[in-house]
């Protein structure tokens, strides 16, 4: 009896140990669930706040390529102007400059080497050392220039140490100049623009950022950081997989930013604190429990009725199970979504599980004895009387959908399953189904209809802004080079349908022999294959855009000369999706320009006839030079030796008569004398005549030679661009005396005040010129229509090194759009009147090349015209060709 004791009392730990192991398996299963929840809750959130991170990269990396563009988009404005004109004036550049460096204060300075000197800087204060720099002589300036020069493309150097303090980066961009086809781009200098390293990181918000380290690197290709630019060093040593990385394209380079959260990166592995991770582990809990309670329920049983026959005890066993499936049932829908319901053979509700009461707002009690329509908050819009046909034939059905109102006045959308019931002899029961509350994914579908119906909307409207482009072609292709899209623009310029070419590559358009050079060209420059597609997009892909002229073929065969942009598009998160290409019709104007250089080659030739006579004719006089400039230059010393022969006139003609009448009484005074009847009288007579005659033509011969010397000496200076020094009073006192034969005849005054007593060095023939081209030009325009006016020269010193030296007039004045063109070429309005366009031309480029100085211009409607010309008294040296 003692060792049976202890053998019953193990037997019974063990079958109690055997009897609760669905509680230890339910237990084990709750945690499990609940450790995965916790783990991918913890994944979710480092998930969430890396795309927070990249969302705030994405932010600055989009304004820090905004402030590259802006910073050094004056030299681009410098470029495109110097493409235009060939070259720059000191006064241009200062103009765009200080409106550039107002505009962007973190521009320190820029500058502009021709032939790779530096030749103009902006601003000058504390820049003169690099006036006059020549590239070559600094190793480290001359490779980026040379690397510019090679891909003839900006490059962006930084961050460098700069002389003012600081650090700074430099842009620096080659400027080639495009000659007719075929000669190659020629290499005319570089545009450098220093910008301040810390404004320009200010500027575009990458300053002290609260929430993220940040890290701004030269991009090696891809994500692989290069050289540091900006930011915190310690982030080189993480490794990449803890940085969030974004590429960015600044003019001349790649970089690229990288961040890190200022707090680190969250390194939960777990979180059991998330609320689905809690709700788990109550609802593992309370089903433990509840095995546990039927557990222990099923061994009080099976112990009170321990003495009862086996039939009863398994009768006891099947119903316990039965008690636990019911549990487990109700358990299961309880935490279930969707709800489960009963229906009579009336069709009424007998059971809705709790869920029901949470989902629609319903009691229970209100709906259990009805059918299903009758509830009064029921919407119209659903056919019952088919559902209720399905109904009366015992069938079942699936996701019957209807709609109800809301207490608070809002519609709810359920959806409903059933299945017919019967018992054991086949009679119908009633129904069993479950109910699912689908208006969240009613709105989530009514609000993707409205989402597309607006996508639609956008693409309509996009279409017909493309459609409405009928001077241009436009044609989208995907990145393989298949056409997306062929707006009517382009169906009209090259005779095709957009059907026609969808899907089809723009080659198709293209001249091959055309497409075959370009390939070759560009396969030479990059030292790499190019062919087929790529022959149009490879420089568009790097650069962003590439403009090019082409020949369109027309699908009739017909030729089209076009002006083709072809740009890289991108989508809002920077990937590429594909290429835009905008093409305009240039036919005309190729046409144009053709005729253009024929006639320019016709007017060379009759120029080269008509020089070949005018040399034959005016032998003595310096051969007519091609340019139109030297021309109207002649046409003035033309006007200037008319003007001086007719002041050479009066004083000449006073001189033969009086010589003739001398001759006359010398003649008479010999006979006399011969005759041996010459009387005292007589030769007193004669003796007085002949020194007033003498008199007369010693004055006469004075003016002459005062006019010639005048005409002399401004003459040599205008023709041989002779250097000397000179006074200004005599430069203006000959122009003056020269052109006093065309003013006597009018009835307007000619004036001088010259306030300049230094001696002056530089050229006086181009200053002659200046003066006398300024004087004509008043008086074939100042006064027209007026009986008198008043044109008056002056000048003032402004310093040790500079003069003032004024033209004005109280004439008729300029209007706004003839005051802006005045120094144009060929621009007059007296076309066909005299007027050649070319006089104040000349002046513009005499006083800002030869001379060394600037002019400008104020006039106003009525008010007369004010020429300031600002001039060094010694003038820079020009190298005369």
């Amino acid at each position: 009896m003692a060792e049976a004791l202890p053998h019953r009392l193990f037997r019974g730990w063990i079958a109690l140990g055997t009897g609760y192991w669905p509680v230890a398996l339910s237990l084990v299963l709750s945690l499990l669930v609940c450790a995965t929840l916790a783990r991918l809750d913890a994944r979710q959130a480092a998930e969430q706040e890396r795309q927070r991170v990249a969302g705030q990269l994405d932010l600055l990396r989009s304004r820090l390529e905004l402030a590259a563009r802006n910073t050094f988009a004056p030299s681009q404005s410098l470029e495109a102007m110097i493409q235009l004109d060939g070259a720059i004036s000191e006064a241009r550049f200062a103009l765009l400059t200080e409106k550039a460096l107002k505009l962007y204060p973190q521009v320190r300075s820029i500058a502009i080497a021709p032939d790779d000197v530096v030749r103009l800087v902006y601003p000058l204060p504390g820049n003169e050392r690099a006036l006059g720099l020549d590239y070559r002589s600094v190793p480290a300036q001359w490779r980026q220039v040379q690397q510019a020069r090679e891909s003839q493309s900006a490059v962006l150097v930084g961050p460098v140490q700069l002389v003012q303090g600081g650090q700074g980066l430099i842009l620096r961009n080659p400027i080639f100049l495009r000659d007719p086809p075929p000669a190659p781009p020629r290499y005319w200098g570089m545009v450098s623009v220093v910008a301040d390293l810390d404004r320009f990181m200010a500027d575009a918000g990458l300053g002290a950022h609260p929430e993220l380290h940040l890290l701004l690197t030269e991009s090696k290709g891809g994500k692989e950081a290069g050289r540091l630019i900006w930011g915190q060093s310690a982030l080189l040593k993480q490794p990449p997989q803890e940085l969030v990385q974004q590429r960015v394209e600044v003019p001349g380079g790649h970089w690229l930013l990288a961040a890190q959260p200022a707090d680190g990166w969250l390194d939960q592995p777990f979180r059991w604190d998330s609320p689905e991770v809690l709700t788990a582990l109550a609802a593992g809990t309370v089903l433990s429990l509840l095995l546990a309670l039927l557990v222990w329920q099923s061994r009080v049983l099976q112990q009170r009725n321990g003495t009862l026959a086996r039939e009863i005890q398994e009768g006891q066993l099947m119903r316990a199970q039965l008690e636990e499936s019911q549990a487990r049932f109700r358990s299961m829908a309880a935490l279930a979504s969707d709800w489960v319901w009963e229906q009579d053979e009336q069709l009424c509700f007998t059971y809705i599980s709790r869920i029901a009461e949470e989902a629609t707002e319903v009691q229970s009690s209100s709906v259990l004895g009805h059918h299903r329509w009758d509830s009064p908050a029921l919407l119209p819009g659903t056919d019952w009387e088919a559902h209720k046909a399905v109904l009366a034939r015992r069938e079942p059905f699936r996701d019957f959908e209807y709609a109800q109102r809301t207490p608070d006045g809002g519609v709810r959308h359920v959806s409903i399953s059933g299945v017919p019931i019967f018992d054991a002899e086949g009679r119908f029961k009633g129904y069993r189904g479950t109910g699912r509350n689908i208006t969240p994914a009613k709105e989530a579908e009514a609000a993707l209809r409205r989402s597309q119906l607006e996508l639609s909307t956008a693409r309509d409207r996009l279409q017909a802004v493309l459609d409405a482009a009928q001077e241009v072609a436009i044609i989208a292709t995907d990145m393989a080079g298949h056409i997306l899209l062929f707006n009517r623009g382009a169906e009209h310029m090259l005779g095709y349908a957009e059907a026609e070419l969808l899907g089809r590559s723009p080659a198709c358009l293209h001249d091959p022999g055309e497409v075959q050079q370009r390939a070759a060209e560009l396969s030479r420059l990059r030292g790499t294959t190019v062919e087929g597609f790529e022959t149009f997009v490879l420089l568009a892909r790097e650069l962003g855009s590439e403009t090019r002229e082409w020949s369109y073929l027309r699908k009739d065969g017909r030729r089209l000369w076009v002006s083709l942009s072809v740009s890289h598009v991108r989508a809002r998160d920077g990937q590429a999706i594909g290429y835009l290409g905008v093409a305009r019709d240039i036919s005309a104007q190729r046409a144009a320009e053709t005729q253009l250089r024929q006639l320019n080659a016709e007017l060379e030739s009759r120029v080269q006839q008509r020089t070949l006579e005018l040399r034959e004719a005016l032998r003595n006089l310096k051969e007519a030079q091609d340019g139109l400039l030297r021309s109207e230059k002649l046409a003035g010393l033309g006007s200037m030796v008319a003007g001086v022969a007719h002041e050479l006139n009066t004083p000449l003609g006073n001189c033969l008569t009086t010589a003739s009448t001398l001759q006359e009484r010398t003649d008479e005074i010999r006979q006399e004398f011969g005759s041996g009847q010459m009387r005292r009288s007589s030769l007193e007579a004669y003796l007085l005549e002949a020194g007033q005659a003498c008199d007369i033509m010693l004055r006469g011969l004075g003016t002459a030679t005062e006019l010639v010397s005048h005409f002399k000496q401004l003459s040599v200076d205008q023709t041989s661009m002779q250097r000397r020094s000179y006074a200004l009073d005599a430069v203006v006192g000959d122009v003056i005396s020269l052109l006093r034969a065309r003013w006597k005849t009018t009835p307007w005054l000619l004036e001088s005040e010259l306030d300049v007593a230094d001696t002056l060095e530089g050229y006086p023939g181009p200053l002659g010129q200046v003066l006398g081209n300024l004087l004509l030009n008043a008086l074939l325009h100042a006064f027209e229509g007026r009986e008198q006016g008043r044109v008056k020269i002056s000048a003032r010193s402004l310093g040790a090194s500079d003069y003032l030296l004024v033209v004005e007039d109280d004439g008729i004045g300029m209007s706004e759009e003839v005051r802006r063109r005045a120094f144009d070429p060929f621009f007059t309005t007296k076309m066909g009147r005299g007027g050649t366009g070319l006089g104040l031309n000349i002046v513009y480029n005499l006083v800002s090349t030869v001379l060394g100085g600037s002019i400008s211009l104020h006039s106003e409607p009525g008010q007369g015209s004010r020429f300031e010309i600002r001039l060094p008294k010694v003038a820079p040296i020009v190298t005369m060709v």
